[in-house]
């Protein structure tokens, strides 16, 4: 029972840490400063109690780095699932393909700016879009029908000016 109860413990408090790191990189500070109380209870509870009983149980010791690992893996999946923040999709495709493409995210709803670059094959056009993360899937389903895209997702910390507002189109 007392390997469940650490195991449990210490999943929490990783995964805990886990989205209070990304948190913190994206500088939301107040939620990042609250999970950081709990992370750190958590800690000292469950690393006191295994520390103190190590000698004569070492498999405490088994369970806390087991607990770990599947911290780590838990707190990235929780932070994938709320999404939290922004991203700047790139799309890059030949001229003609890329206005189309611009046009379709614009009558979505979508801020779509383009500019002309080029590419080993000659000209092209990027078409670039802001969008909450919450929406990368939505916005990336546009795009299916299109073959020949080079598509670049990038995170965005920080925002300055304007505003971008949530895409979801019914029926995705």
């Amino acid at each position: 029972m007392i390997y469940l109860l650490i195991f449990v413990a210490k999943l929490l408090e990783v995964a805990i840490s886990t989205v209070r790191l990304v948190l913190t990189g994206r500088g939301n500070r107040i939620a990042a400063s609250l999970l950081s109380a709990v992370e750190i209870t958590i800690w000292l509870i469950v690393t006191s109690r295994v520390l103190l009983g190590l000698e004569d149980d070492p498999l405490m010791a088994v369970a806390f780095g087991l607990a770990f690992a599947c911290g780590i893996y838990l707190g990235i999946f929780i932070e994938d699932k709320l999404a939290l923040g922004l991203a700047q999709i790139e799309v890059i495709a030949g001229f003609d393909e890329a206005k189309g493409i611009a046009a379709k995210l614009r009558e979505s709803g979508y801020g779509a700016t383009t500019y002309e670059c080029e590419g080993l094959e000659g000209k092209k056009l990027a078409v670039v879009l802001k969008v909450q993360r919450k929406d990368i899937p939505v916005t990336m389903g546009l795009l299916k029908d299109y073959e020949h895209l080079f598509v670049t997702v990038t995170d965005i910390r920080k925002l300055s000016r304007g505003n971008i507002q949530r895409h979801i189109i019914p029926g995705k």
